[in-house]
């Protein structure tokens, strides 16, 4: 079975920021966007990989979920001379062991710099617990 993964968003395309099915989140591609404007937030790389991934922790937030949950990662880098300071930006989000990672230089739409995509384990049944209100709340 599997589920979307709400998110605050006017999404008028056909798919979804998140899914959960077989115990893994899958996030579609992320990019610089502020997800309340659509607009790119900044025209400078390290400007626009915070905010992918700030967007990517936000969804995963949603699926009670975090960075040290995601398993693989694919990059999508606009210049093969972001690379390094891609990789100086993206160390300071995830810690070891590191997911796997895929890196592939393409165009991407809308003139943004950097595009990702995640695969996180979702959370147990025995990793939550019930709040007062009945939603699910992470156990401490």
């Amino acid at each position: 079975m599997k589920k979307t993964v709400s998110r605050q968003e006017n999404n008028r395309k056909p798919f979804s920021s998140a899914i959960e099915a077989g115990g893994f989140i899958y996030v579609s591609g992320q990019g610089g966007i502020d997800p309340n404007t659509g607009q790119i937030v900044s025209s400078d790389l390290r400007g626009q990989i915070n905010q992918t991934l700030h967007n990517i922790q936000s969804i995963l937030h949603e699926a009670r979920a975090t960075l040290d949950d995601v398993v693989k990662v694919n990059v999508y880098l606009k210049e093969r001379a972001h690379y390094e300071e891609f990789n100086e930006i993206y160390g300071s989000f995830f810690s070891y062991p590191f997911p796997a990672r895929t890196t592939i230089y393409c165009d991407l739409n809308f003139d943004i710099l950097v595009e990702i995509d995640v695969i996180a384990l979702a959370p147990t049944a025995s990793d939550r617990v019930l709040d007062g209100a009945g939603a699910h709340a992470d156990s401490e």
